[in-house]
């Protein structure tokens, strides 16, 4: 009969689920470094709108843009994304795709009558980023990963016994959520050539994440007693909330005919986050002897996020529309914040330690973005197209993992009053991603699909 055995610290393991809980530089980071923006109009043309923004969407991307509608609008939207991972672990490539069908959309403009220029209102919910995604790979690894358990038996023996290498290792992170805008704005024309805007938001948003990861002695190294190991797994959840208010200023200036400029500054939001995490592990022995343990927790800080600015312009007739932007945003600003009554945690002092981390780890970015736009009026349809460059927060990485995206897109006018858009958004970029548990790293090649329906309808 086997003496039963009994894990009564789990060494190297209990640092490594700290590890896990921990935030780091990326949470911070992460809150934004996925926003696109919403409106089938301007993705279809790259997101390059700062400097043409003319429909109800300028309340995101530039305020001073609704100045131009002449209109009541209506404005609706929905999405429908593939994102396809393709991993590279222990020269083992996995593909896992997952499919997210998403609302994006619903808002009104409304002008008001005025004896000279324009006053328009807007408000709306709108989507502006996606935490959808996800990761998953598997092969046998002969790095070691530091898992070791320290095991008493029933003679009181007590001795260290290494877990670490010559496995099949196993792991699946995924992440379900985003952040929406409940926006309200407004522009007024200060000159027939001059309009300036500000859009007010409140952001919230929700994030679902998912962590397992199994570690497997399928050849039967780990054989002698007491560390006889078959089999540790362990898996992480994580959900989050997100609140914060943001301001966006604007204005929009016509050159002369065709041709307009226009610039956007967003000013730093204080995000309050909420999270509850629990981490639950299972270790397992070859005479089927089980040791499990169970953990929760709850965590409550602030992200502050920097400064942002937009600039773009845009040259049209009632023919061809060519337009572009940029967006640039300094990474190393973002900080972690925590209440003064929380200072004597020791856990929540290290938050304010992560903010070294974003100084040395990350960067300035420029995006770029490119668009265009043809009206084929005998048809009552318009064709787009555009580009858009993200570029990487992160110092000192290959450029491969910038973001790039090529966007196309179709419009449709029923009649005077309605239109029907699509717009189909292809992206694709790389990460390389390490944890604890995987010291060799992924290599992950990323392609997203994204098809967007609109409809508007003006009265």
């Amino acid at each position: 009969m086997r003496i039963l055995k009994q894990t009564v610290f789990i060494g190297v393991l209990s640092i490594l689920t700290c590890i896990l809980q921990a935030q780091s530089a990326y949470d911070a980071i992460h809150i934004l470094d996925r926003e696109i923006g919403f409106g089938t109009r301007a993705l279809a043309m790259g997101g390059a709108y700062t400097g043409l923004a003319d429909d109800y969407t300028a309340i995101y991307w530039n305020p001073a843009g609704l100045g131009a509608i002449q209109n009541y609008e209506f404005f609706t939207e929905l999405s429908h994304m593939n994102f396809a991972n393709n991993a590279n672990f222990a020269n083992n490539w996995t593909l896992n795709d997952q499919t997210y069908t998403r609302f994006r959309s619903l808002g009104v403009a409304i002008p008001f009558p005025t004896k000279r220029g324009s006053f328009v209102m807007a408000l709306g919910y709108n989507r502006i980023s996606d935490f959808d995604e996800n990761l998953l790979f598997s092969g046998f690894s002969d790095q070691a990963n530091g898992v070791g358990f320290t095991i008493t038996d029933n003679n009181d023996e007590t001795d260290y016994y290494p877990f670490e290498k010559d496995v099949h290792r196993f792991e699946q992170v995924s992440s379900e959520g985003g952040l929406h805008q409940w926006s309200i704005g407004g522009a007024v024309a200060l000159s027939p050539n001059v309009t300036f805007g500000i859009t007010a938001a409140y952001t919230g948003g929700k994030e679902q994440y998912r962590f397992n990861f199994d570690q497997n002695d399928i050849n039967n190294i780990y054989s002698e007693y007491p560390g006889d190991f078959d089999r540790y797994k362990i898996n992480r959840y994580l959900q989050s909330k997100y609140n914060a208010l943001s301001l966006k200023i604007g204005g929009l200036i016509r050159l002369s005919k065709g041709l307009k400029i226009g610039a956007v500054m967003t000013l730093p939001s204080g995000f309050v986050i909420e999270e509850v995490h629990a981490n639950d592990d299972e270790l397992t022995f070859d005479d089927g002897y089980v040791d499990a343990t169970e953990e929760t927790g709850r965590w409550e800080y602030e992200v502050t996020t920097p400064f942002y600015f937009d600039g773009g312009f845009s040259f049209g007739n009632r023919f061809i529309i060519l337009t572009t932007s940029v967006r640039y945003r300094d990474w190393s600003q973002t900080r972690f914040d925590i209440r003064s009554s929380d200072l004597k945690d020791a856990d929540y002092r290290e938050f304010l330690g992560e903010n070294d981390q974003i100084r040395l780890k990350y960067q300035p970015t420029v995006e770029y973005h490119l668009g265009g736009e043809i009206n084929l009026e005998k048809l009552r349809t318009k064709l787009r197209a555009g580009y858009a460059l993200f570029p990487s927060p992160l110092r000192d990485v290959n450029r491969d993992q910038d973001r790039q995206f090529l966007t196309g897109g179709v419009s449709f006018a029923i009649d005077k009053y309605v239109r029907f858009d699509i717009t189909y958004l292809y992206g694709t970029w790389e990460r390389e991603t390490r944890d604890s548990y995987t010291p060799g790293g992924t290599k992950e090649d990323i392609t997203v699909k994204k098809v967007l329906i609109g409809f508007s309808y003006e009265f």
